[in-house]
């Protein structure tokens, strides 16, 4: 059995789907499982540890973070604080962000609920130890809400069926059956995507037949979409911040060392940047 419980369950045993009680340095639930707290704050709940090897490394991690904390997103985010300040009656909201990295979107989120008086529960899921790690460090130093930070998969979410107000799913890849079975009635899914001339600009100094992205507008299986927006803008970026901005997208894995050093060679870059976000409300059956 667990020892004292300092923290009310939000997480759920992957191995019985018993709730996860927290203490300081583990969680674990009445059927005597029990999963350490790494020393940086995140627990690892994936039972699988063949998916690591799937995560992102620490130089993806470690380029992400970089270029993030730069504010270049800074319009992405500010659109998505705006229709998260209208879906957050609940008190307090349960705010999910599955394939959250190192965690800058919904960092920024959360605390901006908390200035707003809403402050939420915000869990976190990456299959990345490597991006957790900063993740529950820097959260522990900014965030004024609960937060836990868990690796595990997105086909098997450490939560308990319709717990979620808001699932946050930037960038990642989406699972409709298990976004749908840990949100509530009515739950908002805001998604992120890449639209078709994101990024073009970087595409054309690197390959000599650049591809456009084929971004899906429209709802997952399960949910019905409510809104779209396109958050487009232009941004100039050369030295730490290119190299930075290359290396956190998945073309860094894909591309030689000589075809880098080509984009890296130039001066400055100007370069389009092409969201799309997408809200979706859970669909009753």
């Amino acid at each position: 059995m667990c020892d004292a419980v300092y923290s009310a369950a939000v997480l759920q045993c992957p191995v019985c789907g018993a709730p996860l009680l927290q203490e300081p340095k583990r969680y674990c639930c009445a059927n005597r499982h029990s999963f350490d707290r790494a020393r940086a704050g995140y627990v690892n709940l994936l039972l699988r540890q063949s998916h690591r090897l799937r995560g992102d490394d620490p130089n993806m991690v470690s380029a992400r973070r970089f270029f993030l904390e730069k504010d270049y997103y800074l319009p992405l985010l500010q659109a998505a604080r705006q229709i998260l300040l209208q879906e957050s009656a609940a008190e307090p909201l349960l705010l999910l962000d599955v394939g959250c990295g190192e965690g800058w979107y919904s960092r920024k989120l959360a605390q901006g609920l908390c200035d707003a008086g809403k402050p939420p529960i915000l869990v976190g899921v990456d299959i990345s130890p490597s991006a957790l790690q900063y993740a529950a460090k820097r959260a522990a130093d900014t965030l004024s809400c609960p937060h836990h930070w868990a690796v595990a998969s997105i086909n098997h979410l450490p939560l308990t069926n319709r717990s979620v107000d808001v699932l946050l799913n930037f960038f990642a890849p989406c699972e409709a059956s298990e976004f749908a079975r840990v949100m509530k009635k009515d739950g908002v899914l805001i998604r992120a995507v890449p639209l078709e001339k994101h990024l073009w600009e970087l595409k054309q100094a690197v390959y000599e037949k650049p591809y456009e992205n084929r971004p899906v507008i429209a709802a997952p299986d399960g949910f019905t979409l409510c809104d779209v927006q396109r958050i487009e803008t232009v941004i100039t970026v050369g030295g730490e911040d290119l190299a930075a901005l290359f290396d956190m997208t998945p073309y860094a894995r894909k591309t030689s060392v000589e075809d880098r050093a080509k984009l890296l060679s130039v001066p400055a870059l100007t370069v389009q940047l092409a969201f799309g976000l997408l809200v979706c409300r859970r669909s009753e059956a």
